[in-house]
């Protein structure tokens, strides 16, 4: 339920910064790009259609997407995603343990990877190293 929760949140995120972050929006010049989310079993999933100037997010499999990220379960994929606003790494070290598998265009992962550090909110970055 926690990972499901956390994909509807990624996308409202992305929608803000894509309508309110000038660098943000500067980064999806020239984009066309369907990327998921998902576990193994297909459930929880969710898609984010990158355009040059919004983010279009939907619940489900999406029929074509250009990137896919699959995590071995639900509960996996929250600790990963939650551990990647502070550790990009998280992502690399759950593709080299077998737990995140890439369909797709892997050019496209690392060009979102360039994405996060705008999607962790600064408040929450120093919120969680004061702990």
């Amino acid at each position: 339920m926690k990972f499901r929760l956390i994909l509807l949140l990624v996308g409202w995120r992305l929608r803000w910064l894509a309508w309110r972050n000038p660098a943000f929006r500067g980064k999806l010049a020239g984009k066309d790009l369907v990327m998921q989310w998902r576990t193994k079993a297909g459930s929880p999933a969710r898609s984010f259609h990158f355009l040059p100037d919004r983010i279009i997010a939907r619940g489900g499999l999406h029929p074509n997407p250009a990137v896919t990220l699959s995590f071995e379960d639900a509960p996996y994929a929250e600790q990963t995603l939650m551990e990647a606003g502070r550790n990009q790494m998280a992502f690399m070290a759950g593709m080299q343990q077998g737990k995140i598998k890439i369909d797709g265009d892997a050019a496209q992962l690392m060009w979102f990877m360039t994405l996060l550090k705008y999607i962790v909110p600064k408040s929450y970055i120093t919120q969680r190293k004061k702990q």
